[in-house]
């Protein structure tokens, strides 16, 4: 059976199977922050998952700003949106 990593959501901090989160990067040459969905991407990374709650709750509360230490364009918040799971 193949080892499946687990990563945890910084918004609710719960686990998950890494496949089922959005990564977000701040890349370690550019300073760029963006999602990685590939997962391969060098830089600090955060996890969220695909809850609309959770994304939500990241917008308001600036968890990922805090987590990646820089401010997070507007444009992310509105990608990883799309990239959510309905209610």
């Amino acid at each position: 059976m193949k080892h499946i990593p687990q990563r945890m959501c910084i918004v609710c901090r719960k686990m998950y199977p890494q496949n089922t989160l959005i990564r977000v990067v701040r890349e370690s040459n550019t300073g760029e922050v963006k999602t990685d969905m590939r997962k391969k991407l060098f830089g600090r990374g955060a996890y969220i998952c695909k809850n609309i709650d959770c994304i939500l709750k990241a917008r308001k509360k600036k968890g990922i700003e805090r987590h990646l230490k820089c401010p997070v364009p507007e444009e992310l918040y509105n990608t990883m949106e799309d990239l959510a799971c309905p209610r």
